[in-house]
């Protein structure tokens, strides 16, 4: 335990338990503990635990006056060397051993710490108090000054409870950054909002412009099927020309096959309608001759029948002379009439039969044959 001591193991804060633990495997404390008749461990700890804490409440003492001597103020932001080394300048660290001297300074740093979160708590709750009197004076803007704005708040019982202007002003100070924050807030948030909506029509705009390129490329589009389906209607209307130009070519092909038949069959009928034709006007002819001679024969006659009839009557009583003159110029004049007649009866005859045979042969020349077999126009 001496050993312990001295190294800092065994302290006035150390408890029996704790330590017992530590050393229950020890040889020297298996010895105590097995001897029977003599002093137990736990009472040998317990008498040395009492000379611990006598000689820690003297060092702690002889430290406390040298903190007074020293007149230094402790913050948690210590360290046990700085707080050594001050205790050092007040005070003969001889005395005073190791140990005791790092259990005082946790103890006065623990001391310190809740001491220092007690009043920052207090100081919190002091500037949260004169925070909410600065948002209460509408007066007061992001552009305010401690100066000018003092006077609005000394009568005002969170500015009196502070005693420190420092303070006021530095919880002044940050209410001011606040609201020069929140302002600088606003107008960020402003101009993102302006920049979002910027965007936004941006977008709308883009957006827009896609759907005029979609329109206007299916407007292209049907303008192209258009001009695809006008390309089909005149390929099909060229192919459906090809194919009547085709058709007549083939027409026209039968037709002349047809009329070379045709002409072929024709001239043949002309050739026996001409022959036939020949026949005709060769038997006409003779028929005509006949007639002629007829007529002649016919002529001389009456010619001769006339002569003798004028002779008799000329015989006849001239007592009827008149009578017998107009009876016989009557009957003469009669005569010739009827001899006019006939002639004029044979020049029609032939007249009609010249006619007939002319337009015989217009026919013929025409190329087309009647229901007769003839050719006719």
């Amino acid at each position: 335990m001496e050993e312990h001591r001295a190294s800092g193991i065994l302290t006035a804060k150390t408890h029996w338990r704790d330590y017992c633990g530590k050393v229950k495997d020890f040889p020297a404390y298996l010895a105590v503990a097995s001897n029977t008749s003599g002093t137990t461990p736990k009472e040998l700890f317990e008498d040395v635990a009492e000379e611990l804490e006598k000689q820690y409440h003297d060092d702690k003492a002889r430290i406390k006056d040298a903190m007074k001597a020293g007149k230094f103020t402790i913050t948690s932001a210590w360290v046990f060397d700085k707080f050594k080394a001050s205790i050092a300048e007040a005070c003969d660290l001889a005395a005073v051993s190791e140990s005791n001297l790092k259990l005082v300074f946790e103890e006065v740093m623990e001391r310190t710490r809740e001491k220092e979160e007690k009043e920052a708590k207090k100081r919190q709750r002091l500037a949260d108090e004169f925070t909410d009197l600065l948002y209460s004076v509408k007066e007061i803007t992001a552009s305010s000054r401690w100066e000018d704005c003092k006077s609005l708040l000394e009568e005002a019982p969170e500015y009196r409870s502070i005693n420190d202007e420092g303070f006021q002003r530095e919880i002044f100070d940050e209410y001011i950054a606040h609201l020069q924050e929140k302002l600088k807030e606003k107008e960020r948030k402003r101009e993102e909002e302006k920049a979002k909506k910027e965007k936004e029509k941006e977008e709308k705009e883009k957006e827009r412009e896609k759907r005029k390129e979609k329109e206007k490329e299916k407007e292209k589009e049907k303008e192209r099927e258009k001009e695809r389906e006008k390309e089909k209607e005149k390929e099909k209307e060229k192919k459906d020309k090809d194919k009547e130009k085709e058709r007549d070519r083939e027409k026209a092909k039968e037709r002349s096959r047809r009329d070379k038949d045709s002409v072929s069959d024709n001239v043949d009928v002309v050739n026996n309608h001409v022959q036939k034709e020949e026949r005709r006007k060769d038997r006409d002819r003779e028929k005509e001759k006949d007639r002629k001679h007829k007529r002649r024969h016919a002529s001389t006659t009456e010619d001769v029948s006339s002569g003798k009839e004028e002779r008799e009557e000329s015989k006849k009583s001239r007592r009827h002379t008149s009578d017998r003159k107009r009876s016989s110029r009557k009957h003469g004049y009669e005569s010739d009439s009827d001899s006019e007649n006939r002639h004029k009866r044979h020049r029609r005859d032939r007249d009609r039969d010249a006619s007939r045979r002319n337009g015989a042969l217009e026919e013929l020349e025409d190329g087309e044959v009647g229901e007769d077999g003839e050719i006719r126009a």
